[in-house]
């Protein structure tokens, strides 16, 4: 499957575990660049880290922060483990990390309609925003981690430097457009932590908004509003459980009555194959997770152009 799966509402995991008494736990494949076993590297310490970072390892000619996953999912591994540990090297919102796990179990395909909010977060090793989805056996659970709040977590000075840039967002030569005044701005998002972007980042502005868990509340949302053109603009994540934002896209662009609602994919799959499949579909903006001052560019560009033609 190429990276566009999810276009075609369909994720695709690497499925692991720490170690025997874990649970699995999947991350989207396309967010990551490389598996390597993690005896192949050496580890440089890194002074005053935090717990989470074992040091840096390099890929490439290129420093990495190793994560070690099990002491953020509050476990350890045993020498033995660690000996037989993989690294996996992935990429958020342009930021290069590698995740100390145990094995690799196998990769799957999922619809996002088999991709599930976990509701009992009290019974989990921690208390983090989980999806889930089942393995082929039909039984097996494997977690999705929300890795951006991992991020939040093991490299916090990226993320507090992000909250300084939103409170120091200068707004004195911005015309922000009259319908994003007057009208409530819907937002799809399931990650915790980007909802709480989003919040800071629109509350700056005196925006009124509405966040939802996923595309399905949305969706059903905009179908009951009476009123369209209280709806000036749609901000949606792309990777969401049960349905995606590439089926959000998909559904109002096809639909006479919402086709004109601009929609502005916030995403941290950034390639140039993400953006693409969202034109493709009818987006009319798409921007990363960690950009504000393009956030903000995007917003106001797409509010303006509610047509397929920001991305261009």
């Amino acid at each position: 499957m190429n990276e566009n799966s999810s276009a075609n509402n369909a994720l695709k995991l690497i499925v692991f575990r720490i170690n025997e008494e874990q649970p699995f736990y999947g991350i989207n494949v396309f967010k990551t660049f490389e598996i390597q076993r993690a005896k192949h590297f050496t580890i440089s310490e890194v002074p005053r880290a935090n717990e989470y970072i074992e040091g840096i390892v390099y890929i490439r000619n290129q420093p990495v922060p190793l994560v070690n996953l099990p002491r953020w999912l509050r476990t350890e591994l045993s020498e033995q483990e660690e000996r037989n540990s993989s690294i996996i090297f992935c990429n958020f919102n342009n930021i290069q990390i590698a995740l100390r796990v145990g094995g690799i179990h196998q990769i799957i395909t999922r619809d996002w309609q088999d991709v599930l909010p976990l509701k009992f977060h009290e019974y989990m090793p921690v208390d983090r925003n989980l999806n889930y989805t089942l393995l082929d056996d039909g039984s097996s659970v494997c977690l999705i981690l929300d890795v951006e709040y991992l991020l939040t977590e093991v490299l916090p000075h990226e993320f507090s430097e992000i909250r300084e840039d939103v409170q120091n967002l200068p707004l004195n030569n911005v015309e922000i457009p009259e319908s994003l005044k007057n009208g409530t701005i819907l937002v799809a998002e399931d990650s915790r932590s980007a909802q709480m972007y989003l919040k800071n980042f629109l509350e700056k502005l005196n925006l009124s908004f509405k966040i939802f868990e996923n595309g399905g509340p949305l969706l059903e949302y905009v179908q009951d509003i009476s009123d369209i053109s209280k709806i000036p603009l749609i901000i949606t994540d792309i990777e969401m459980p049960i349905i995606s934002g590439h089926e959000v896209i998909r559904r109002l662009k096809s639909d006479s009555r919402t086709k004109n609602i601009p929609i502005l994919v916030f995403s941290s799959m950034t390639n140039d194959q993400s953006r693409i499949a969202v034109r493709e579909l009818g987006a009319d903006g798409f921007v990363g997770k960690r950009s504000v001052e393009q956030m903000l560019k995007q917003l106001v560009a797409t509010a303006r152009i509610p047509l397929a033609s920001s991305l261009s």
